[in-house]
């Protein structure tokens, strides 16, 4: 389940200039190319919040979706060469959002679940009540 569809970035871009983006020479929006932007998207996100949850997420936090439609929408503008400085800074901003997110720096509201099991390594073999002992 892709975690944002071709009516959330058309929320965001006029339907038009998405048609620009992702065919040549037509007035509707190429779904498949569409498809295929929020699919690498969602694998960035899940790249870096794998670390932290389990995914895909299911269900969607609203912050993930709209992760995935500024992801989405650089790659599709990046794909004719002509990202925009908003679209490259939106980008670059839920790179570091995730990455947060990844550090246990930054949380995702809604996202649920538990860690990866095999991430959340032995328990502490010192602390403070311990570590005198030695």
């Amino acid at each position: 389940m892709a975690y944002a569809v071709l009516e959330d970035l058309v929320k965001m871009v006029p339907e038009d200039e998405l048609a620009q983006l992702t065919t040549e020479a037509g007035e509707v929006p190429d779904a498949l190319v569409v498809a295929e932007a929020i699919a690498r998207a969602d694998a960035e996100i899940d790249s870096y919040l794998a670390v932290r949850y389990q995914v895909p997420l299911s269900p969607v936090p609203d912050r993930v979706k709209a992760l995935s439609v500024d992801l989405a929408l650089y790659h599709l503008y990046s794909r004719r060469s002509v990202a925009p400085e908003v679209r490259r800074r939106g980008y670059e901003d839920a790179i570091a959002f995730l990455k947060l997110v990844a550090a246990g720096q930054a949380m995702l509201e809604g996202a649920g679940g538990e860690a990866p099991e095999d991430i959340t390594g032995p328990s502490r073999r010192f602390s403070r009540d311990t570590l005198g002992d030695w």
